[in-house]
């Protein structure tokens, strides 16, 4: 018994129940929009939530991908800290600049109309509060996180209560639960603020990592995505709302994977930075850990892949069944490639990072109009396959030039 307590105060276990939570919040609440939305508002919502994923892409890039690197050589953490908050508010004035853009295009287009404020509530809760769980996350606030998660789970818990919901009101709800949960997020920052004196030093170091890490960032969600819209274009608003429905539904597989980006990648840059072959043996442990808990859900998902998908969007979706088993072996070369990734990151080979998803969006603009017109959504998935395939073989490589082996 005194064992079992002791593992469950674990930061690690923390850190993983915490994920679970919010992950399994995300997945739940997608698929309830699925089934209260019709296909085509669904297919609106998962439009929005991409371009959001950009958002989060270029934030992180700036703040939090280097803040996970390089806060474990900050001495002075607090005027550190402040810094980041400092500059994740100004980031947020750039959204709504482009949503009330792109809301005049998208109804001069007629692809589809949806209020602009109810779009910018939706964006700026998420994006705040994205910020508070991974600057928390890699600071082992662990409990402030796992605070604010129960809080939107809560929050969010209503709209399974409600039998009808329309698109704004789902966009708008979901933005202001982001909002409060933050609340803790907003004490932490207030307790610890202290003016930011050498705020320079810190904005020229985040510049230093962040200029690849910038290109990455949007090359990296146009190679992951750009199957995905042009699917849009080509097959419709309704398959692009089942591929993302599909890909949701995978959100479970992702708890372990953002587990490791959010939490692990952290202590293993801290742990390389001390001694090498140890931070090595940890991530080969990592590995092996989370192959045999993804062999088995991935092999799951692909045997009762029509079952699923009935289960998750009801009965409207049940001629997309196969794009579930395609996705479970995109999946697995998503695994296969996360250890290089995580490598590439801690020694920071940021352009050999850009390039990887650079020479993969490449690749998908070579192959996208063959796929999709002659395959659809298989083709679509087949293209995300080959875009792993791509970015594994580059940065091993590169990792093989470099005379390093992850593994020996």
């Amino acid at each position: 018994m005194h064992a079992l307590k002791s593992f469950i105060a674990r930061d690690s276990f923390l850190a993983f129940a915490d994920q679970v939570i919010s992950s399994g919040t995300n997945f739940c609440l997608t698929l309830l929009l699925a089934q209260k939305l019709d296909i085509k508002s669904f297919g609106i919502y998962a439009s929005i939530v991409l371009f959001l994923y950009l958002l989060v892409s270029i934030t992180n890039a700036l703040v939090i991908q280097p803040f996970q690197v390089i806060v474990v050589k900050i001495e002075n953490k607090k005027q550190y800290i402040t810094t980041l908050f400092l500059g994740i508010v100004l980031l947020l004035f750039i959204p709504p600049i482009l949503i009330a853009i792109l809301s005049q295009i998208f109804t001069k287009t007629g692809l589809f109309q949806v209020s602009p404020v109810d779009v910018i509530c939706f964006v700026t809760g998420f994006l705040i509060n994205d910020f508070f769980r991974k600057l928390l996350l890699g600071l082992s606030r662990i409990k402030e996180v796992f605070v604010m998660d129960i809080l939107f789970l809560v929050l969010v818990a209503l709209i399974f209560v409600l039998p009808k919901i329309s698109l704004p009101q789902v966009l708008l709800f979901i933005g202001l639960s982001n909002l409060i949960a933050t609340l803790p997020g907003f004490f932490f920052m207030v307790k610890n603020y202290q003016k930011p004196i050498i705020w320079r030093l810190f904005v020229r170091e985040h510049l230093k990592q962040g200029k690849w890490l910038l290109s990455v960032a949007v090359v990296q969600w146009s190679s992951s995505n750009f199957f995905i819209l042009v699917a849009g274009i080509y097959l419709g608003i309704e398959a692009l709302g089942a591929l993302r429905l599909v890909q949701s539904f995978f959100g479970i597989i992702n708890i372990g994977l953002q587990t490791i980006e959010n939490y692990f990648l952290p202590k293993i840059a801290l742990l390389y930075h001390q001694n090498s072959t140890a931070a090595k043996n940890y991530l080969l442990r990592l590995t092996l850990t989370g192959a045999c808990v993804f062999g088995v859900l991935t092999f799951l998902f692909f045997i009762f892949s029509n079952q699923i998908i009935v289960l998750a969007g009801g009965s409207k979706y049940q001629h997309y069944g196969y794009v579930i088993k395609m996705v479970a072996i995109l999946y697995f070369f998503i695994f296969l490639g996360y250890p290089i990734r995580i490598i590439v990151r801690v020694l920071m080979l940021n352009k050999i990072f850009f390039t990887g998803y650079l020479l993969s969006f490449i690749a998908s603009l070579a192959t996208f109009h063959f796929l999709l017109h002659y395959s659809g959504l298989y083709g679509a998935v087949a293209g995300l396959i080959g875009n792993q395939i791509v970015m594994i073989l580059y940065w091993r490589y590169q990792l093989n030039k470099k005379q390093f082996q992850l593994w020996k």
